[in-house]
């Protein structure tokens, strides 16, 4: 093919294959195409017919069945907000912080399954592993639909976390294993925002199955919205098994690829040797840890995971102008359907986000990410200096809405932890899920205080601690932009090096 050929590949550097005696030269190294305008559209219009083939086939499976998860995923974890405000709350009494206990159950049952299910995903049959977790976390899904008291939902709450802990990190580690760094931003993002879709169906679906079915069978709408998330996400589990591919070292032609098609996966992406089997060395663990991704990714991500709670008031809000003994102002289907303009904007403005991410001279992540930590500042300051029920309710209805902003940056975040650690496939399992796992940490605890759910949406305090975090989050990421360029320049400095002492070898 045009852009096999004979040569050491150019993303290992000497430094890798020093470091690495597993590395081993390939027959068959890939070689960049010339890039042209059509790249920045979509990255296939500039390789070759045959690879163009290949990424076609991974995008239409292995892009569908992670974003299909994914919006399963987010749709089952969050329809409990939209249960608990469409009947739930009063059907079961909840009328203290059980919402809050709930989420954190969840949270810790996420955090807890994250480290060991990535590191497991190096060792096991990647398809069936990934389908397996969703399909049980359907089964606890369906189980909501007949919970009757708080220890029955906080049961179901950690089984659907514990399940669902593995699964995000799994995919975006999938589709790191198969893209360069110039597609892999559009491709996470593709699958990030998913995150929103899954809210954004899950009001919509509230409202119609409380319009459609509420009172049926002697069911109340809220527990029907359990069974058909359920019904959902069964299917996609099921196509998860057949769709999303092994890793490309173990990969072997199927009823999808080719040898031709596995041979390009691998050419493409010399750094993804066979993963190891067995238990990881404590030597690697410690390892990992005196570098500085396992630290400042983990806690970047602490931060961000912090910025949507602002917006995520606002069906708390749009729900207190219904005042008890006064004719409602909103009704249910609107109450959860008017928030989801937060997730529609997300949407497109994490799409332009990573377009333009990838675009950047040397793929630069830490734009717009910054770009997302700021709005994190300006927009919950602004929340928590207007009056909850101000004389015009479309301002503070926008501000809910521009928090979208402060979230279009977590696509870009997975692929720059993939990017930096892509020669250390084990690392980029641990690191990921750390990351994720500390997000969860913190969610997990924190918004008992800053939001709680029997203050809604009389939050002041909490958006000011919002704002804090998206400080901290620029910091951070100013931080890590200068270590990143202090390694890049390590690593030119030591090839330089190495190939001047390959001339001085030649020359003798």
């Amino acid at each position: 093919m045009s852009n096999l050929q004979e040569k050491v590949p150019s993303t290992l550097t000497s430094e890798d294959i020093k470091r690495d005696t597993s590395v081993e030269r390939p027959i068959n190294a890939y070689k960049d195409s010339n890039k042209t305008w059509r790249s920045y559209i979509w990255s296939t219009l500039d390789v070759p017919q045959e690879e163009a083939r290949f990424l076609t086939k991974l995008d239409l499976t292995l892009i569908s069945a992670a974003a299909l998860g994914v919006m399963c995923r987010y749709l089952d974890q969050v329809n409990i907000t939209n249960a608990f405000n469409s009947g739930m709350k009063e059907d079961l009494s909840l009328y203290g912080k059980e919402l809050n206990y709930a989420n954190a159950i969840w949270s810790a049952a996420y955090v807890i399954g994250q480290i060991p299910s990535n590191l497991l995903l190096t060792r096991v049959n990647v398809p069936i592993y990934i389908a397996s977790l969703e399909l049980l976390w359907t089964i606890f899904t369906f189980a909501h639909a007949g919970v009757h008291n708080t220890t029955q939902l906080y049961f179901f709450r950690f089984f659907v976390g514990l399940f669902e802990a593995g699964h995000f990190p799994a995919v975006m580690y999938v589709c790191s294993s198969y893209y360069r760094p110039h597609e892999l931003a559009r491709r996470n993002t593709i699958i990030q925002i998913a995150t929103g879709v899954g809210p954004l169906f899950s009001g919509f679906l509230m409202a119609a199955v409380y319009a459609g079915l509420d009172g049926t069978a002697g069911l109340a709408g809220w527990r029907w919205m359990y069974i058909v998330c359920g019904c959902i996400s069964f299917p996609c589990a099921i196509w998860t098994a057949f769709a999303i591919p092994q890793l490309p070292a173990r990969a072997k032609k199927n009823w999808i690829f080719t040898q031709e098609e596995v041979e390009i996966a691998r050419a493409r992406m010399p750094t993804e040797k066979k993963p190891l089997t067995g238990l990881c060395k404590w030597e690697d663990i410690k390892r990992w840890h005196t570098t500085w991704h396992t630290f400042l990714f983990p806690l970047l991500f602490a931060f961000m995971s912090q910025f949507g709670q602002s917006g995520g008031s606002m069906i708390f809000w749009v729900k207190s102008y219904n005042v008890k003994g006064r004719p409602s102002v909103f009704s249910v289907p609107q109450i959860n359907l008017i928030p989801l303009g937060i997730n529609i904007v997300t949407i497109g403005c994490t799409l332009i986000n990573s377009w333009v991410s990838d675009s950047l001279p040397g793929s630069l992540r830490w734009p717009g990410m910054f770009f997302a930590s700021t709005m994190a500042v300006i927009f919950p300051i602004a929340l928590a200096a207007t009056p909850v029920h101000p004389t015009h309710r479309g301002k503070r209805w926008a501000l809910y809405y521009l928090t979208s902003l402060t979230g279009t940056a977590a696509g870009i975040t997975w692929t720059w932890v993939n990017e930096v650690n892509r020669h250390d496939p084990e690392k980029r399992a641990y690191v990921s899920a750390l990351m994720n796992a500390f997000a969860y940490i913190f969610t997990a605890w924190l918004p008992i205080f800053t939001f709680p759910a029997n203050k809604q949406p009389y939050i002041v305090a909490g958006n000011y601690v919002t704002a804090g975090f998206g400080v901290a989050a620029a910091g951070t990421i100013l931080l890590m932009r200068h270590l990143h360029n202090r390694d890049l320049a390590r690593q030119k400095s030591q090839l330089r090096l190495t190939s001047g002492d390959s001339s001085g070898d030649a020359a003798s």
